[in-house]
């Protein structure tokens, strides 16, 4: 839209192949994609017609199921996790994507210890991202001391920026203004909605991660919006949402009954009208 691109992260569970996905998501008057790196998934192809529909690569979302084992120094337990992230950095450099967005951790059920964190894996990350010229961006998630550790230890590394999920600060951030805490090194936005926390005593599980359209759950957008422009101006607004409902839970049925068009036209509208306050 005028004075400002829109993005959104794309996956491989649509009823319709993902090619045709992007087709869709170009005629409806998205600027930008962010594919989720997946092995086995032909995402030459998919960014090669991404590109020949004038598209801009944002980023590439690495995989997220190993994330806690980058924390280990059994090489046994981390060097899988290692080899898959310099498998999607590599992909980063071979498309000239300037952005990896990485999880910081996996799992609700752990025992956080500052005094045995090991960063020696991520350093490994890092240090050829540098050698390529691509950032990592580190995603708020669970597990949030993973996260503060992270942006503390690399706090003055260029090569290392900050992937907001608005929604993830409402479920497992317990709503803390982290642009507050990490806008000067904002990247990357995954903007979405939800419900927040859904138990009375706080406990944050992921069925709570609902990423509805943006009006849809209880985020303030305003505020969102007022804090977004506080820091440097991004050149794409990043949606990432999901049609699909968590389990047991039903509050996205409503996107699969839509049909594709009918959603992603209405994602658009919302993006469009975050961006224009957000431009002005």
């Amino acid at each position: 839209m005028y004075k400002q691109k829109i993005g959104i992260s794309v996956g491989y569970n649509y009823p319709i192949p993902t090619l045709d996905v992007v087709k869709m998501l170009k005629e409806i008057g998205f600027d930008a994609i962010s594919p989720e790196w997946k092995e086995g998934a032909e995402l030459a192809e998919l960014i090669e017609k991404a590109r020949e529909y004038g598209m801009i690569i944002q980023s590439l979302h690495a995989p997220f199921g190993n994330a806690a084992a980058m924390w280990s120094s059994d090489e046994k337990i981390c060097n899988p996790a290692k080899k898959e992230l310099l498998k999607v950095l590599d992909d980063c450099r071979a498309w000239s994507i300037p952005i990896m967005v990485v999880h910081t951790w996996i799992g609700f059920e752990y025992e956080f210890d500052d005094s045995k964190l090991y960063f020696q894996n991520f350093d490994e990350i890092i240090g050829r991202a540098e050698e390529y010229g691509i950032t990592i961006a580190f995603e708020n998630v669970e597990g949030e001391e993973y996260f503060f550790a992270l942006m503390e230890h690399y706090k003055t590394n260029p090569t290392v920026g900050f992937c907001w999920d608005s929604g993830h600060e409402m479920c497992y951030n317990h709503s803390q203004d982290l642009l507050a805490k990490y806008g000067d090194r904002l990247v990357m936005t995954h903007l979405n909605d939800n419900l927040g926390i859904s138990r009375f005593d706080g406990k944050t599980f992921w069925t709570d991660d609902l990423h509805l359209l943006p009006y849809d759950g209880i985020a303030d957008w305003d505020n969102i919006i007022e804090r977004l422009k506080k820091w440097r101006h991004m050149e794409i607004l990043n949606l990432e949402l999901s049609i699909a409902s968590k389990p047991n839970r039903h509050e996205n049925d409503m996107y699969s009954q839509m049909g594709l068009e009918l959603y992603f036209t209405e994602a658009y509208k919302r993006g469009c009208k975050i961006a224009y306050r957000y431009a002005r």
